[in-house]
């Protein structure tokens, strides 16, 4: 990914860097009947085994080009691909606070930022079997988009979570973008973690 139209994104766009751990990727080359992927960025959903090492159960693809995304969506997946949650190893680690972000980018943002967060791929993907792996934690920490939709997921994951809490982002924004234009101090205070 080096050099690459995704690092580029990443870092210019969303002012993110030293995220090796999630192992993000550009689809250069794609395999055969994968062509629609060229040009992508790569989200791998990750397991980890027990020497450490990333098994990939799934794939996200975002398109990084500035168009009305015909014949795509902004993200992708595999047909018949089931919703996942990203960024799971946050789960195994002994904190008493975990976040649920709508989202990849903001899963990987909140995690840069000190706060362990898992990410949902998309305001409406929540499923009720992911609510088991949050209930041993004292508080889960709904970090919503400022939108409608984000507000709805927010409720939707709440309404499953009797330990959580919404910490709503500004009007029009998400982790995000208030990572990009106040920093991580801003994003940690707004969320209410020093």
């Amino acid at each position: 990914m080096p050099g690459s139209p995704a690092e580029e994104y990443l870092v210019n766009e969303r002012k993110l860097t030293d995220i090796e751990e999630f192992h993000l990727g550009y689809v250069a080359e794609p395999l055969r009947g994968h062509e629609m992927y060229r040009g992508m960025l790569a989200i791998p959903y990750l397991r980890f085994t027990d020497d450490k090492n990333g098994l990939v159960v799934s794939m996200r693809l975002r398109c990084l080009d500035k168009h009305e995304h015909q014949g795509h969506g902004k993200y992708n997946t595999e047909p018949g691909d089931r919703p996942r949650m990203f960024n799971t190893v946050a789960l195994t680690q002994p904190v008493d606070i975990v976040a649920v972000t709508e989202g990849e980018i903001d899963a990987i943002t909140a995690s840069v930022c000190g706060i362990d967060a898992v990410g949902i791929p998309g305001a409406t993907q929540w499923q009720p079997h992911f609510t088991e792996p949050f209930l041993g934690y004292d508080t889960v920490l709904i970090l919503a988009d400022g939108d409608d939709a984000g507000m709805r997921f927010a409720r939707i994951v709440a309404e499953a979570l009797p330990n959580s809490r919404i910490i709503p982002m500004p009007e029009g924004h998400d982790v995000n973008s208030v990572y990009v234009e106040h920093g991580a101090d801003a994003l940690r205070g707004r969320i209410g973690i020093e």
